[in-house]
């Protein structure tokens, strides 16, 4: 085997395999891994070859005197050639990979409801190397599933239902660059007072994902004569799934605006064949902790199911 340092060189050939092959996300795309500034992270992204052909890809980058797969990105791992997707083959990569690292190496990887093909395979390999597996509890909704009827709030339930019917309310996919904003100032201000936190992107860095990966995102904005009641932000991160990257109400009007846009997200999905929408994580610190506030929100308040995504510790 012969294994290649990433380079903007290999640009297409990386994309390329990505979208062809198993295991591949749009955190994967080099567009988005270089919407980061050059100088907060040291790249060490590879590409493994059997004599010429490219078998594997993995993002890679240096992080606390060690390797993990993919700062910066909600998912890493590697990306694995259709024909290498078998257990055999896959343990050969796998033991490739970490000697390459000096068994140096940490993961987090998108659990399963992304994928046509299942990656219990990798967790698996994952675990024979002797690392630590640290299961972060996430939530997600199947688009097939009645959403209405999985909210468990009556109240909220209620209120959904007067908005679905209030003529006055529209909830649509925007591209305009002022929503953008909008929302951006919107979510900053929520954040800033209920959590006392900022959002993880300066506005800058949000409009430039929005630029890099235009034909996977989709900023869904709830509004009332004129008015931005609340919006989220998504990613579609496979054919399968889509991801809800931010989320966020206009703290000045009392609404249910999130849950009416979470409604309509998943009439979408359905509409286009996507099969899950992803609430993320409700765990923090590296799954030692849970925002028991976070979890009742997409458990109870948008009808989420239970899951796991997968961190890979030393």
């Amino acid at each position: 085997m012969i294994i290649k340092k990433y380079n903007s060189s290999f640009h297409e050939i990386w994309n390329t395999f990505i979208k062809n092959n198993l295991f591949g996300t749009v955190y994967h795309l080099r567009e988005f891994i270089e919407y980061h500034p050059e100088d907060r992270f040291i790249e060490h992204s590879i590409l493994i070859y059997n004599e010429d052909i490219l078998i594997c890809i993995l993002p890679c980058c240096e992080k606390n005197n060690k390797y993990f797969s993919y700062s910066g990105t909600t998912y890493g791992g590697p990306v694995i050639h259709k024909d290498w997707g078998v257990l055999n083959k896959m343990e050969i990569l796998i033991n490739v990979i970490f000697e390459y690292y000096s068994n140096k190496i940490e993961f987090r990887l998108a659990n399963d409801i992304y994928f046509n093909s299942n990656n219990i395979q990798i967790l698996y390999f994952l675990l024979s190397q002797k690392l630590k597996m640290r299961p972060e509890l996430s939530w997600y909704i199947n688009s097939s599933d009645d959403f209405i009827n999985k909210i468990l709030n009556k109240r909220n339930k209620k209120y959904l239902e007067k908005m679905i019917i209030n003529d006055n309310i529209k909830c649509f996919i925007t591209t305009d660059e002022n929503d953008y904003k909008k929302f951006y100032n919107i979510l900053k201000i929520n954040l800033n007072k209920n959590h006392f936190t900022e959002p993880t992107h300066t506005v800058d860095e949000f409009l430039d994902i929005k630029k890099r990966i235009k034909e996977y995102v989709y900023l869904f904005i709830v509004q009332e004569n004129q008015n931005i009641l609340g919006g989220v932000f998504t990613i579609r991160v496979t054919e399968n799934c889509l991801y809800t990257f931010y989320i966020s109400r206009n703290i000045n009007y009392n609404t249910c605006a999130t849950i009416y846009a979470m409604y309509c997200i998943s009439l979408f999905a359905k509409e286009n064949n996507i099969n899950y929408v992803d609430y993320g994580i409700s765990t923090e610190n590296n799954a030692k902790e849970i925002n028991y506030g976070l979890s009742d929100y997409k458990h109870i308040t948008l009808g989420g199911i239970p899951n796991y995504r997968f961190l890979f510790l030393q």
